[in-house]
C-alpha cells in the first residue's frame, strides 16, 4: 500500500548490493532517484526523512527482504518505468491463455541499461535490446533505447496570478526524452510505454469527452471506483481490488493527473502531459477482442497481490510495420505539486480543468 520509503534508506540499499544509481535535485530542494536496475525514477523525495510521492516497493525498507527480492528476479519495485508495447505482442505468448502464458522479457525489465551523468542537471539511460513478438506480429525486434532525465521549469510560471497561485506551495518537476528505434522495419509494430506507481487513497482525474470511450480489460469497472463528468473521469485508485481500463485516444487530451491527501491537511497532485495523437495506432488490443486498439491511456489498479498501487499509463507514437515511421522521440513532463488541499485543488484545476 502506502510505502513511504526515505531517500536515504532506497540510497542504502542499492550502495548494499552495489547497483549504481544516480540522484538529481530538482526545485526547491526536493529529490529523485534513478536506478540502472530497472531503468526506474523514485521521488519526489520532499526531504530525507519524508518517502516520495511515487509508489515503493516495501522490500525497500530492510536489508534481507531487499536482496530476496533482487534474488527473485521479480520486476516490482516501484516509482516510474518505461516498458515497450503492445503488451499483447511482447509479453504474452497465447492470446487465448493471456495470464498463464504472461512472461516479462527480462531485455525489457530489468533489461540491460547503462546509466551516465550527461550533465550537472541531466541522468542518461540506455540499452540496445531484442525482443521475441508472438501475438499480433512474430519475429525477433531490434530496438535502441535511449532515456534522458532532467528537471522542468513549472509550466505555471507565465500566467499573470502565478505568485497567489504558487504561494506556500513546492513544485518539483522533471522530463523523460525518450528515443527508441528499431534496427529494421518489418510487421512488427512498437511504442514506448510509460507506467507511473502511485501510491492508493487519491483520486485519478482524465481530462476527456463526455461520451470517452473506454473498455475493462479484466472484470468491468463500478461506480464505486468510476464517476464520469462531462469534461472529464475520475477514478479511484484503492490498491485493494484489480481493474485496468483503457480510454481511447480520439476522445482524451493529452493529460491526466493525481491527486492525494498528505497529513495535516496538506495534498499533492501529479499530472503527466503527452503528446496524444489519435492519428497513431496505438495497437495495444484486448486478449479477448481481437481489433481493439487506439487506446493512449490506460489505468490500472492493483488487488494487493503486487503490493497494493494504482498506475497512471500513457503510450507513445507508434513505429515499425506500415506507419512509416522507424522510431519514436518522446518528450515526457511530469509535475508535482505540494500544499495547502484547498491550493492544490485549485492548481489542479488550472492544468486538467478539472474542479474537486
Amino acid at each position: 500500500m502506502n510505502n513511504h520509503i526515505p531517500l536515504p534508506v532506497m540510497v542504502e540499499r542499492l550502495e548494499e548490493n552495489r547497483m549504481p544509481y544516480g540522484v538529481l535535485t530538482l526545485q526547491d530542494g526536493m529529490k529523485i532517484l534513478v536506478t540502472q536496475r530497472g531503468g526506474r525514477i523514485f521521488g519526489p523525495f520532499l526531504d530525507d526523512e519524508s518517502g516520495g510521492l511515487l509508489w515503493a516497493n516495501n522490500a525497500w525498507a530492510q536489508k534481507e527482504p531487499f536482496r530476496s527480492f533482487l534474488e527473485s528476479g521479480h520486476w516490482n519495485l516501484g516509482g516510474d518505468r518505461m516498458w515497450i508495447a503492445p503488451e499483447l505482442q511482447y509479453s504474452v505468448t497465447d492470446r487465448k491463455d493471456f495470464f498463464g502464458s504472461f512472461r516479462l522479457q527480462k531485455q525489457m525489465d530489468p533489461g540491460v541499461y547503462t546509466l551516465e551523468r550527461t550533465k550537472e542537471n541531466e541522468w542518461r539511460l540506455a540499452m540496445e535490446i531484442a525482443m521475441e513478438a508472438e501475438v499480433l506480429a512474430k519475429g525477433t525486434k531490434e530496438l535502441s533505447i535511449e532515456r534522458r532525465i532532467h528537471p522542468i521549469d513549472d509550466p505555471l510560471r507565465a500566467l499573470s496570478n502565478y505568485a497567489e497561485l504558487i504561494e506556500g506551495v513546492r513544485y518539483a518537476g522533471y522530463e523523460q526524452v525518450i528515443s527508441m528505434q528499431e534496427k529494421k522495419t518489418d510487421d512488427i509494430l512498437s511504442e514506448v510505454w510509460s507506467l507511473l506507481q502511485i501510491n492508493p487513497g487519491g483520486e485519478l482525474l482524465i481530462p476527456a469527452a463526455g461520451c470517452v470511450e473506454q473498455n475493462d480489460y479484466y472484470q468491468p469497472i463500478d461506480d464505486t471506483l468510476e464517476t464520469r463528468y462531462e469534461h472529464h473521469v475520475s477514478l479511484k485508485i484503492t490498491g485493494n481490488r484489480t481493474y485496468k481500463l483503457g480510454f481511447k485516444a480520439a476522445q482524451v487530451f493529452g493529460r491526466i493527473g493525481y491527486f492525494n491527501d498528505l497529513s495535516g491537511g496538506q495534498a499533492y497532485v501529479l499530472i503527466r502531459n503527452f503528446f496524444n495523437n489519435p492519428s497513431a495506432v496505438y495497437a495495444e488490443e484486448l486478449d479477448y477482442k481481437p481489433g481493439c486498439h487506439g487506446h493512449s491511456i490506460h489505468v490500472y489498479n492493483d488487488n494487493g497481490g503486487l503490493g497494493g498501487f494504482g498506475e497512471l499509463e500513457c503510450n507513445g507514437q507508434t513505429f515499425g510495420g506500415n506507419t512509416g515511421r522507424s522510431g519514436a522521440v518522446e518528450q515526457l513532463p511530469l509535475w508535482f505539486y505540494v500544499g495547502d488541499r484547498d491550493k492544490i485543488k485549485r492548481i489542479t484545476y488550472n492544468l486538467l480543468g478539472v474542479r474537486l
